[in-house]
């Protein structure tokens, strides 16, 4: 029941943001902003080019508010779809300008996230996407099954998955 009443009281608050309402846009950047920023954090070689990203994807969600269309996702879900598409044209956008880190000689990352990035690129994407979805982004599990088009219970069985084969590829890092 209580989750019922979340998914209506969600639904309401994207709806009043689709009218214009700003007070449903800041509860809606409240909300998703941090799992954005975690999400362009774990994919961009800066703090800033990731905030850049996740303040363009609000932005690309604004516009296309009037697009979205309540089926069996959540408004999460198609928020990381614009997520996701903004990262692709970020990514071509450097190799056509093919330009240097603006850190060039700096160490940018803790040893631990280091060790942590080489294993999640080593794993397939689908079990990196399950992963990254479930914990570093932090959605729940419906959310993240939303995110990659699965169901809740497939989800589950993939993690499960992802989970191994993540520990058993750190651990080969790790030695």
């Amino acid at each position: 029941m209580a989750s019922s009443r979340a998914n209506r009281d969600a639904m309401r608050t994207v709806d009043d943001a689709r009218e214009g309402d700003e007070s449903a846009w800041r509860e809606l950047f409240d909300e998703h902003y941090p799992k954005l920023l975690r999400f362009f954090r774990s994919r961009v070689a800066s703090s800033a080019i990731a905030e850049d990203l996740a303040a363009e994807t609000f932005t690309d969600a604004y516009r296309g508010i009037k697009k979205f269309q309540w089926r069996e996702r959540p408004f999460g879900a198609w928020l990381f779809g614009i997520a996701r598409n903004r990262l692709r044209m970020h990514y071509r956008s450097r190799r056509e300008h093919e330009e240097l880190p603006e850190e060039l000689g700096q160490v940018r990352d803790e040893y631990l996230e280091v060790e942590i990035r080489d294993a999640l690129e080593n794993l397939e994407p689908d079990h990196r996407a399950a992963i990254e979805y479930r914990y570093v982004l932090g959605l729940s599990g419906e959310e993240a099954a939303a995110a990659m088009g699965r169901s809740h219970g497939a989800f589950r069985a993939l993690l499960h998955r992802a989970t191994t084969a993540f520990k058993s590829e750190y651990g080969e890092i790790g030695r």
